[in-house]
């Protein structure tokens, strides 16, 4: 792994995370393998600043009597690399995903059943001039087959497609999510016999047809819900259309399915009305008996780009408190609580985050009632993020995607360039990035809000998982085998993370 003159540096992306009197991890976030020492940190941190003023190996080891086997420890894990090692981005990760987005393993497209909704919430996404929330607008059948075919042709064999049943409340054009099920089943799953379909919906699950359960059950559908916390909470942030209490309503839903053998997930979207019961709201999503819990900080514009009220958003530091809280409380598992579920798919070994979502690689195209697409849901009716009409071949406009992923490469991010972290986290969730800093009416106190949520919010989940993993590491590695020194025999290389 050395360069020809041999000679070595300490990486400039690492990331030391310590904790307690002795435990200390380390990681080359550009090489992804982490190292955890169970004891002995201070000793790791004046053996790295002794090596700062030294070259090569054998000069380290001379300097360093009796230090090999941690020496070896720090070059195996790439915490010292070459001297020439870029250790950092030279434009491949860009080159590679750039031009048509074909032979993807995996993409979830979103179909806008209905552009409207019977729920009156008080942070909703859909602008009423984007979303023509008032014109009842639903989707046809020949767009949602053409979206759907468009996306299993993308997929490379062996991929898998998930097609998302989304609003508005998609609910409100059930028929229509049927028969793309049954064209699924009927016709392109015979097709693409080397492809795999699955089937979601996302709904606030405030009725339910009277075929649903049947039809879920039959084709394995997944459903993703919103009840924002116990009852006081819920009605006062999703009410009906009107003002009326949707919690009993969405509740008693929740349940018939549950106790149907469905698959349910609950999120809460964080706001300051809930920030603060975060746990009970974690607590509450497990009595209904969610199968997974999920906690959003609320995005801050709409789809019109009109800007939420500052007084509506969390504190970061309250949300991240609070977050923190809901982890370590364990009510749920990391693999079964988002963002923690998402996150720790950006720490195994050999991993290398960019970016911080899979919009700019086509993954998570949205499509509305005229089927015209956008790279995530949270960027629908925005002229500027426009990237085609599934009934066209303008779809999709891969130079939207590749100036997406320019802008978002966490090394063309001005604020992300110097930070250590940046091959971990990809920057965080770009919305903020994306819809709200260059905005004309956005606020000091919004445009703190969604740089804070980008970056500290997304950097304590990944030390809590940094820990978890590290943990499970030390444990499995029992008393290893004994090393040169105490300090090196103390170190776990973190290979089940």
């Amino acid at each position: 792994m050395m360069g020809d003159n041999g000679r070595l540096r300490i990486t400039k992306n690492l990331v030391t995370l310590e904790r307690g009197a002795e435990e200390l991890l380390l990681a080359n976030s550009f090489y992804l393998q982490p190292l955890y020492f169970r004891k002995g940190r201070d000793y790791v941190r004046r053996f790295l600043d002794a090596l700062a003023g030294l070259n090569t190996r054998e000069e380290m080891l001379a300097a360093l009597s009796g230090g090999s086997g941690l020496l070896d420890l720090l070059i195996t894990h790439r915490i010292l690399v070459p001297e020439a090692d870029k250790d950092g981005h030279d434009g491949s990760e860009l080159a590679s995903f750039k031009g048509p987005r074909t032979n993807q393993s995996g993409m979830s497209i979103y179909l806008l059943l209905s552009q409207s909704c019977n729920f009156g919430c008080i942070y909703c996404l859909n602008g009423t001039k984007t979303y023509k929330t008032g014109e009842n607008l639903k989707m046809s059948e020949e767009v949602a087959f053409r979206g759907v075919e468009k996306s299993l042709a993308s997929l490379a064999a062996g991929g898998r497609l998930e097609v998302a049943f989304f609003g508005g409340e998609p609910l409100l054009n059930w028929d229509l999510a049927k028969r793309v099920i049954e064209h699924c089943e009927s016709e392109l799953k015979p097709r693409y016999s080397d492809k795999e379909v699955t089937y979601h919906i996302t709904s606030n699950l405030s009725f339910l047809p009277k075929d649903l359960i049947e039809w879920a059950k039959k084709y394995n559908i997944s459903f993703l819900c919103d009840i924002d916390g116990p009852e006081d909470i819920h009605n006062r942030c999703r009410p009906y259309k009107g003002g009326a209490g949707s919690y009993s309503d969405v509740s008693g839903n929740v349940r018939k399915l549950i106790d149907a053998g469905l698959d349910v997930s609950l999120r809460a979207t964080v706001t300051s009305i809930n920030q603060h019961r975060m746990t009970e709201v974690a607590a509450h999503h497990r009595s209904i008996g969610g199968r997974g819990s999920a906690f959003v900080p609320v995005n801050p514009v709409n789809s019109d780009e009109d800007i939420l009220n500052d007084n509506l958003l969390p504190d970061p530091r309250v949300l991240i408190d609070g977050l923190v809280e809901v982890y370590r409380s364990k009510i749920y598992s990391s693999e079964n609580l988002f963002p923690f579920s998402i996150y720790s798919t950006k720490i195994v070994p050999g991993a290398k985050t960019v970016m911080g979502c899979g919009a700019p690689y086509g993954n998570t195209p949205v499509v509305d009632v005229n089927g015209d697409a956008y790279p995530c849901i949270y960027l629908v009716g925005i002229k500027k993020f426009f990237m085609g009409n599934v009934l066209r071949d303008d779809y999709p406009d891969t130079g939207l995607l590749d100036r997406m992923m320019d802008l978002l490469h966490v090394d063309n991010i001005e604020e992300c360039k110097s930070c250590s972290w940046r091959y971990i986290c990809g920057g965080g969730c770009p919305v903020g990035r994306l819809t709200v800093l260059d905005n004309p009416t956005v606020t000091p106190g919004v445009k703190d809000y969604c740089t804070r949520i980008s970056c500290d919010y997304t950097r304590k989940i990944l030390e809590l998982l940094f820990w978890e993993l590290a943990e499970e590491a030390s444990q499995s590695a029992g008393e290893a085998a004994s090393r040169e020194s105490s300090v090196a025999k103390d170190a776990v290389r973190m290979i089940r993370c």
